[in-house]
C-alpha cells in the first residue's frame, strides 16, 4: 500500500512511525530506498530511464505515434 502524506511535517512523520511501531505495524519511506525508483513522484535517473526505453523496444513495444500511423493506415483514415 502506498500512502502520500500531505501537509505535514519532520515532526508529525516521526509521531506516524512512532505510532506504527507501537502497534507492530511496519512502515518505510519510499525515497529511502532504491528498490522502487518508478514509483509515482520519484524521478527516474537517467541512465534507468534508457535502460527502460532499452527494454521496452526489446519486448516489441512501439511508440504511440507508430501504433497512431499504423492504425490510419489499417483503417485508410489518410
Amino acid at each position: 500500500m502506498l500512502l502520500q502524506l500531505e501537509n505535514t511535517n519532520e515532526l508529525n512523520l516521526k509521531k506516524l512511525l512512532d505510532y506504527a511501531r507501537q502497534l507492530n505495524l511496519r512502515l518505510s519511506l519510499v525515497d529511502d530506498t532504491e528498490s522502487s525508483p518508478s514509483l509515482p513522484g520519484k524521478p527516474l535517473s537517467p541512465a534507468k530511464l534508457k535502460s527502460m526505453i532499452e527494454e521496452g523496444r526489446k519486448t516489441g513495444t512501439i511508440t504511440l505515434a507508430d501504433a497512431h500511423n499504423s492504425i490510419r493506415k489499417t483503417f485508410k483514415a489518410d
